[in-house]
């Protein structure tokens, strides 16, 4: 028999500091490591510090993309992150947009044969 794959992202075999930056991103979204950095109240108070920080955080970042958690694009010399469950939701919504007006469709006609009716 098949185990059925859970839609909810593995998040058992985390450290604490990464539940906590991909948490971040799950409230957050889309997110940069700086952003992030500064949401958990890293000291960015200098361009060292804020390298830093960033360094910190795109290391995390990087580590929750392998596992398939994040999905990342490059923008610049950073990276920006996402919960890899909006692409589902995106995939939902585009599924629903095709269908949509066929619905309307549907809607308007059985208006059109009720006002006939009346």
């Amino acid at each position: 028999m098949k185990k059925q794959k859970s839609a909810m992202p593995d998040i058992m075999g985390l450290k604490e500091i990464e539940i906590k930056v991909y948490t971040q991103v799950l409230e957050h979204w889309p997110s940069t490591p700086l952003e992030i950095a500064e949401q958990m109240n890293e000291d960015t108070t200098n361009r060292e510090k804020k390298k830093r920080a960033s360094t910190k955080y795109a290391y995390y970042l990087k580590k929750l993309i392998e596992k398939k958690l994040l999905l990342s694009k490059k923008a610049g010399n950073s990276i920006i992150v996402w919960p890899i469950m909006v692409e589902k939701y995106r995939t939902i919504h585009n599924i629903l947009q095709q269908h949509e007006p066929e619905h309307l469709a549907l809607i308007y006609r059985s208006q059109k044969e009720g006002e006939k009716n009346a």
